[in-house]
């Protein structure tokens, strides 16, 4: 591989070029930034590269540090993803249009929006007629994030020729945030809004590196007292591809993984994809960065059967486009998936942890499905009974505004009995709701009763 450089080369860029040589001949542009150490020496080749392209003002020194960054991108666009420096935008726009990739192509549009250069925005108008959905997906999460008018009428534009019904619910989302002129990640009234952390030198400045906890959650929202269910009667995937891996490395099917992981890992390194409601609900949690998760939508469903299941969106970006007590549609917007490796996403590479909880979204502590319980059948002699499912009690509220969980078991006439339960302290009713719970005890598995609630088929009770 010969590269022509302004001038003679530095032992840096020697090193850039030596490590996109060595770099994994599977696919090297998937997963360079879950392996820390290498991707702090791609950093550092990086890092005097992308400062003397925001610096210099010789355009044709600036040509050919662009060309450099192109051909770096093909397997270092992981690490490129992370600099916040708008110098960038050229160098991706010339991925967004010439790379064969889907998945480079979308991660293009993604570093365009996060440096938010309005000069791109042409170059993101050509790029929503892509054939590939996440594409047009990812291009128009950039265009509303961008804002202007030229963005909005070409969102406009598109969404009266679009088919695909995701990509349509993005450049809908995409267009309210623009009429109104906002950021989706707009000020919060307590101060408590999202920054992320940056480092590195002037002139390449950067996503700080995170795995899993540091710093402390922005935010944890889960107080509205909305009390009018729409019924979940349709439900969708809650990401384009859904069956699809991008990386075969990673597991998809992971629910109850070692015995504990509650939700399944899919749609890994699909960083600025959407993520979507699977039904009609209500959202219940929208907390912010810091912990495992990172940024993560929770949504409450009523199904018709009066059965109420819990879904959960994690590790989003910043912009998550609701908040606790909006009622959502099926395949509706609800947020962004997160950056790798990042404080947003809770630093794992980026995927989305979807997970379904059994029953609503408050519930008592040491309740389950299949626990037994010792009740009283109405003979006045306490008796075992398991747990057939969790249940709102019909008129009772709690000191939230909310009707009280109730549960319901199976006498042995067979008559079904509602016992309602006191309420108990916030934090012990939410102490169900972990990523990795013993025996995923109050879970269900995503790949068993998803597709057969997306497909139609009444779900095992």
């Amino acid at each position: 591989m010969t590269t022509t450089f302004p001038g003679r080369p530095s032992p840096l860029i020697l090193l850039l070029l030596a490590l996109l040589a060595a770099a994994d001949p599977v696919d090297p542009s998937i997963g360079v930034c879950t392996r820390k150490d290498d991707l702090a020496k791609r950093l550092a080749a990086l890092d005097p590269v992308v400062a003397e392209l925001s610096t210099t003002k010789d355009e044709a020194k600036r040509r050919k540090l662009t060309a450099v960054l192109v051909k770096a991108a093909d397997t270092d666009i992981e690490a490129l993803m992370r600099y916040r420096e708008p110098s960038l935008s050229p160098v991706m726009i010339e991925v967004l249009a010439k790379s064969k990739k889907w998945f480079m192509r979308a991660r293009a549009a993604y570093v365009i929006k996060l440096v938010g250069d309005t000069s791109a925005v042409p170059a993101l108008v050509t790029a929503l007629d892509d054939a590939d959905p996440i594409v047009r997906e990812t291009v128009a999460t950039a265009l509303g994030h961008i804002g202007g008018e030229d963005a909005k009428a070409a969102l406009e534009k598109r969404k009266q020729a679009e088919k695909d019904p995701f990509v349509l619910a993005t450049i809908e989302a995409a267009l309210s945030v623009a009429a109104a002129a906002q950021k989706p990640y707009g000020p919060r009234a307590d101060g408590k809004n999202w920054a992320p952390v940056l480092e590195g030198p002037d002139g390449a400045k950067r996503v700080a590196y995170a795995w899993v906890h540091k710093g402390q959650s922005v935010f944890n929202d889960y107080d509205a007292k909305t009390t009018d269910y729409p019924e979940a009667g349709r439900f969708v995937f809650p990401i384009q591809k859904y069956k699809e891996d991008l990386f075969a490395g990673y597991p998809r099917k992971s629910f109850g993984a070692g015995g504990n992981h509650a939700g399944e890992d899919c749609g890994w390194f699909r960083e600025g994809c959407s993520y979507y409601a699977i039904a009609d609900g209500v959202v219940r949690m929208v907390q912010g960065a810091g912990g495992d998760w990172g940024f993560i939508a929770v949504v409450e469903h009523r199904l018709t059967d009066g059965r109420f299941i819990t879904s959960v969106y994690g590790h989003a970006g910043f912009d998550v486009l609701v908040k606790v007590g909006d009622k959502v549609r099926p395949g509706q917007k609800i947020a962004t998936q997160g950056m790798s490796c990042a404080i947003e996403n809770g630093g794992y590479g980026s995927h989305i942890h979807f997970g379904l909880g059994d029953g609503p979204f408050r519930r008592p502590v040491g309740l389950a499905t299949g626990d037994s319980v010792e009740v009283d059948p109405g003979d006045g002699k306490k008796v075992k009974l398991p747990i057939l499912r969790l249940v709102y009690a019909a008129t009772a509220k709690n000191s939230f505004g909310w009707p009280l969980t109730a549960y319901v078991v199976k006498k042995a006439d067979g008559a079904e009995l509602t016992v309602e339960v006191p309420e108990q302290p916030v934090q012990n009713e939410l102490g169900w709701f972990q990523a990795y719970v013993k025996g995923c005890r109050g879970w269900l598995d995503p790949q068993k009763l998803l597709p057969e609630l997306v497909e139609g088929v009444a779900p095992k009770k």
